[in-house]
């Protein structure tokens, strides 16, 4: 919390912003911006779309948030930026991201960064599939 605030400083307080990282603190999967409204539109009716859209927008500029993965449905799930990283198996039928606690990428990247003497920045992992729910409700 000390380092999003550090990345705060100097922006004007926002009630609504403050309402978009509570709903990002208290989620436990990426979401997309439709997602953050359509839980903020209970608690606060008078909120726009195009409101938690800049919002968002404001977050990523400031590293706060981080884009989690791009669905087939082209649009962007968020999530808090912490400590590590995250990949997740995102099931294509209710496209539920789950995540998944260890990175295989890690251990070779380096091998390979320094053999091509590439600086590695990032990477992204996902797997698809269909998650267990999905695949009960198709028998």
């Amino acid at each position: 919390m000390i380092q999003r605030d550090e990345k705060l400083k100097g922006c004007r307080a926002s009630k609504n912003r403050d309402e978009v990282l509570f709903v990002m603190e208290k989620t436990s999967t990426p979401l997309s911006v439709d997602d953050i409204y359509n839980k903020i539109k209970r608690k606060n009716p008078a909120i726009s779309l195009s409101t938690i859209y800049r919002i968002v927008e404001k977050l990523l500029t400031l590293g706060i948030l981080r884009v989690a993965a791009t669905l087939d449905d082209n649009r962007a799930r968020y999530e808090l930026v912490k400590e590590g990283h995250h990949h997740y198996m995102i099931c294509t039928k209710c496209k539920k991201m789950i995540p998944v606690d260890i990175c295989p990428i890690e251990k070779v990247e380096h091998k390979i960064a320094d053999k091509e003497g590439f600086l590695i920045t990032g990477h992204k992992f996902e797997l698809y599939g269909i998650c267990k729910d999905c695949a009960k409700n198709s028998l």
